[in-house]
């Protein structure tokens, strides 16, 4: 066993690694082997062994919590990965996990989550770098049953589908044109909401069918038109950070209704935004690259302590000399762009949730109540407080 090797591995791959000798030694390599399910559980091990022993290759166990724990030979013994989360554990998942094993534990770590490809690369990677063994990222997935249907089985249901869809009526196989889905992403990068609704909704009677159910169909029709315009977005100069907000925002709310009507509602108000925000930057002055990419890590990062010199390094820039050109090209400070967009934010929270003054001001960035009251009030000429009030009162935008 190259222990220099594994050591390395683990600390590459950020899971934990557990070597177990042929006379059950157990060797940690990592630091805190108390909260570790693989040092912790007998029956946990037995099972990984088990699994592995039986393969000639990588053994990849899945449980009922959505994690997973990956087997390797090493020798005589046994290498054991995981666990490796797939989607993110609660307090309380995480707890009965490691109750499932005959761990009782209060103090239980948060795992990091993995998408199953970094899941499947981890295990190959380990594979490689400690039996020089290589094993196809497919294989791998089948070998385990991850994936059970094979290539043979996918063209077969491929076929069947086609020829479903060639048997129903002229009408019902109509799909819009790649022309049309074109002249909707062409509204949005131009910043046309309008049109791009208008199209959008024309094209909504004759999009195939794309699943069993109308609810299902209509949800993913949004889904896919919402994914679409926010690359039109893009192309069209909002910065992608913006844009992911807003996507994201819309594509939950479609995935958590049933109403189709709210589906609608929904993706077109995604278009709607999107292209606003197209044509506010094209209505907008246009400064450097380097100006918008400033704006666009002001936005990203706007609740964190924001330093000139961080802007800079990762705009690959001096400060002094960001500092000049962004004052140059938009007559203003980059201190002002940061509390410009603190107040837009705060703003937001002021008119739609019930959040405090206090709680407000930490959450977009402000050091305290007092100095976003103060900030505040040279950007929107009155208090939040105030600011709050006339809103609830008018009903509308201020």
């Amino acid at each position: 066993m190259r222990d220099n090797h594994i050591r390395i591995l683990c600390s590459v791959i950020n899971v934990d690694v557990v070597y177990e000798a042929p006379d059950g030694a157990l060797t940690a390599f990592f630091d805190n082997s108390k909260q570790s399910p693989l040092m912790q559980s007998q029956a946990l091990r037995q099972i990984m062994r088990e699994g592995t022993a039986a393969q000639s290759s990588i053994f990849l166990r899945h449980n009922t919590y959505d994690c997973y724990f990956a087997g390797l030979h090493a020798g005589d013994g046994y290498i054991y990965m995981g666990p490796m989360a797939h989607q993110r554990l609660t307090s309380a998942q995480r707890r009965r996990m490691y109750r499932a094993y005959g761990i009782d534990s209060e103090d239980l770590p948060v795992l990091p989550v993995f998408t199953l490809p970094q899941i499947r690369n981890m295990a190959l990677l380990a594979n490689t770098v400690l039996e020089n063994a290589s094993l196809e990222n497919e294989e791998l997935l089948q070998l385990n049953r991850i994936i059970t249907k094979e290539e043979k089985q996918i063209q077969q249901e491929q076929t069947a589908f086609t020829m479903r869809e060639e048997e129903v009526d002229d009408d019902e196989a109509y799909r819009h044109s790649y022309h049309e889905e074109q002249l909707v992403l062409q509204a949005v990068r131009e910043g046309r909401a309008e049109d791009a609704i208008r199209i959008s909704e024309d094209m909504d009677r004759d999009s195939g069918r794309l699943a069993r159910t109308d609810i299902r169909h209509r949800r993913y029709v949004a889904i896919i038109s919402i994914t679409l315009c926010s690359r039109a977005a893009i192309e069209g100069g909002v910065s992608p950070a913006s844009v992911y907000r807003i996507s994201g925002y819309y594509i939950n709310k479609c995935d958590e209704t049933e109403d189709p009507a709210h589906m609608l509602l929904y993706r077109n108000r995604a278009i709607e935004e999107l292209a606003g925000r197209v044509r506010e930057g094209l209505n907008a002055p246009r400064g450097s690259s380097y100006v918008e990419r400033c704006r666009d890590y002001i936005r990203k990062h706007y609740r964190d302590k924001i330093y000139l010199e961080d802007i800079a390094q990762a705009l690959d820039l001096s400060p002094s000399y960001l500092s000049r050109l962004y004052r140059r090209e938009t007559g203003g400070c980059i201190q002002d762009a940061i509390n410009e967009e603190r107040v837009y934010r705060a703003s937001n929270l002021l008119r739609y949730s019930d959040m405090s003054l206090t709680q407000i001001a930490h959450y977009v960035g402000f050091p305290s109540q007092s100095y976003m009251g103060k900030i505040f009030k040279k950007w929107k000429n009155m208090t939040p407080m105030a600011y709050r009030e006339t809103f609830k009162r008018q009903g509308a935008e201020v």
